[in-house]
């Protein structure tokens, strides 16, 4: 496992002898997001929220792993997104900015004050992403799960030209296999992937910001993103995220796949738990200079 941070003078012990943590077994309520439901855990407490977003497709208990163990340190909130799990479809086509203006609705609902430190898994980083272009003063902090890029097909593209086709052939056959809103949301990544780009997606501000990114290469690949060169562009991706931050994070692990929140929670926790300091810390300054 590599670490790199670019704060100075910071000892940030990531170890396996601490151990996975427990599995949540906290409970859900639906919650009225303007005429349907979305299934909302809720726990913990203290500022500023961490708001888990989960992948393309992915219910609420994507987070289990690690919702208890953050909720002992603030207020974390993890829910389903419009038609997914126990979630309502709702109106929408579910969409990136759908998405997006859907997760603020919530948070409004919940009466959470923002700003908040969004977790976005796979997809759900470009959801985190989004949110925080469109809403900047309502991000305090980002952590990003081996997270999705809106160009990685693209730069597979690269190195394999091959790689566009198999990655399109292999979502269209997803969509005919899913239905309602899981379908709604491959289109939507196929769609993004093919254009490269998310309408009102902007450079990542400089705030705290930590990335994790899994490195475990496949031994049997079938496509290039699976090689070991496919996984240095991968880090090269998450790497522009790291760099946008002069208070960031960028944790390496070639012992977790795509799921690092289910292989290695406690990576997860304690990248959370840092960027959740980092933030506090310039709270604190700006509230001792404007007493």
């Amino acid at each position: 496992m590599i670490i790199r941070s670019s704060v100075t003078l910071i000892f940030l012990v990531l170890c396996a002898a601490i151990g996975a943590a427990q599995s949540s077994q906290l409970g859900s309520q639906l919650v009225d997001v303007g005429g349907y439901h979305l299934d909302v855990m809720r726990a913990g407490s203290g500022t500023p929220a961490v708001v888990l977003v989960g992948g393309l497709g992915n219910a609420l208990d994507t987070f289990t792993p690690i919702t208890a163990s953050v909720a002992r340190f603030s207020t974390v909130v993890a829910y389903s997104r419009g038609g997914l799990g126990r979630s309502e479809p709702g109106p929408s086509h579910h969409t990136a900015k759908d998405s997006t203006v859907e997760l603020r609705a919530l948070l409004t609902r919940l009466n959470l004050k923002p700003p908040y430190v969004l977790v976005g898994a796979s997809y759900g980083g470009i959801i985190a992403r989004l949110y925080t272009s469109l809403y900047r003063s309502e991000v305090a902090g980002l952590v990003f799960v081996d997270s999705s890029h809106e160009q990685q097909v693209q730069r597979y593209g690269r190195l394999d030209p091959k790689y566009p086709d198999q990655f399109r052939a292999s979502f269209e056959e997803k969509i005919r296999n899913d239905k309602g809103a899981e379908a709604d949301e491959d289109r939507e990544s196929l769609r993004i992937q093919n254009a490269g780009a998310v309408e009102g997606m902007k450079p990542l501000p400089d705030i705290p910001i930590a990335v994790l990114t899994s490195m475990k290469v496949n031994p049997n690949p079938q496509y290039v993103n699976q090689t070991a060169r496919g996984y240095e562009a991968w880090r090269a991706m998450h790497e522009e995220w790291f760099r946008r931050s002069s208070n960031g994070l960028h944790i390496v692990t070639a012992r977790s796949g795509h799921h690092i929140q289910d292989d290695e929670p406690q990576l997860v926790i304690e990248a959370i738990r840092f960027v959740l300091d980092r933030v506090r810390t310039q709270d604190a300054v700006i509230s001792h200079a404007n007493p």
